[in-house]
């Protein structure tokens, strides 16, 4: 049974409680899971009875009349507004249930479970803040493409433009790799604290310093995983795909396994990073507690 720890626990430690407040949020957190992945798996089914044959059962069937006519009525579909419009409906809802996910996990730590609906209403009032903050990462995102693309104009200038673009990558993988590890939290505390978007980038900043190889690890241990568990599922999709053809029956049948995997993985990640910042905040505090204690007896 997961118990909130009222000290610092050990990389085994916050594992083991973030796997523990999984399985206990689980059966308040599928549904949500269950209907994100169904924004997704829905459109792809449409597709397939849309187009069938689109993507060739076998070799000698990929340049047959029927599957050229289908990519050139799936490419016009693609370049439609109604096509981007309901991508977007898409994200918006995936983004919303993700929302609710977190809180409804956060309310089983607390034992204050809110209900599926106002969890979905209390992830709606959040959604702003999250679009504007993926906005603000977005931005720094384009200005750090545009410096390493001055950098590698102003070395290629100057002579040695291989030896420059490899040195210029090599070093802004790493500061992008810290800053990464710094700002990561940022969304989840948005959702947790209610803070406003750049403040949750400040309060990420405040609580990884000092924890960023910590952090790091966590989350290595976590990406593993879940990409063990996405490589087996994915495996198994594609086996049943495989066999059942590309049609809608293949695409229905493997979307099915994706959603139920999903619907149980769905929940681990946020999981896993509410038990890592109740950790950071356990030993930002105790930090911060020590420092005034030495200042005191100064």
């Amino acid at each position: 049974m997961y118990t909130r720890p009222t000290e610092p626990r050990s990389i085994g430690g916050v594992l083991d409680d973030g796997l523990k407040l999984w399985r206990e949020s689980l059966p308040k957190t599928w549904p949500l899971a269950v209907l994100a992945q169904l924004s997704v798996a829905l459109p792809l089914l449409l597709l397939a009875s849309k187009f069938p044959g689109l993507v060739p059962a076998t070799p000698t069937s990929a340049f047959s009349p029927a599957s050229a006519a289908n990519a050139q009525a799936m490419l016009a579909l693609i370049k439609s507004p109604t096509t981007w419009l309901a991508y977007v409906l898409i994200l918006i809802l995936s983004v919303t249930c993700y929302a609710a996910i977190v809180l409804r996990i956060a309310g089983v730590a607390a034992a204050t479970v809110d209900s599926l609906g106002g969890s979905l209403m209390a992830a709606l009032r959040l959604l702003p803040k999250l679009l504007l903050q993926f906005l603000l990462f977005f931005v720094a995102m384009m200005g750090a493409g545009i410096a390493f693309a001055l950098l590698v104009g102003i070395g290629s200038a100057i002579g040695g433009r291989g030896a420059v673009t490899a040195i210029m990558s090599i070093l802004i993988f790493f500061v992008f790799a810290f800053i990464f590890g710094r700002v990561f939290f940022a969304s989840m505390l948005l959702m947790l604290e209610d803070a406003g978007p750049a403040e949750s980038i400040g309060i990420s900043w405040r609580l990884t310093r000092g924890y960023w190889w910590r952090c790091a690890g966590l989350l290595l241990v976590l990406i593993i995983i879940g990409l063990v568990f996405t490589l087996v599922v994915g495996f198994v999709a594609a086996a049943i795909g495989a066999v059942l053809g590309a049609g809608v029956l293949g695409t229905g049948v493997s979307q099915l396994v994706s959603l139920l995997a999903n619907a149980v993985l769905g929940s681990l990640y946020p999981a896993v990073l509410i038990a890592i910042l109740y950790d950071l905040k356990l030993r930002k505090q105790g930090g911060d507690l020590l420092g005034r204690v030495d200042a005191l007896a100064r």
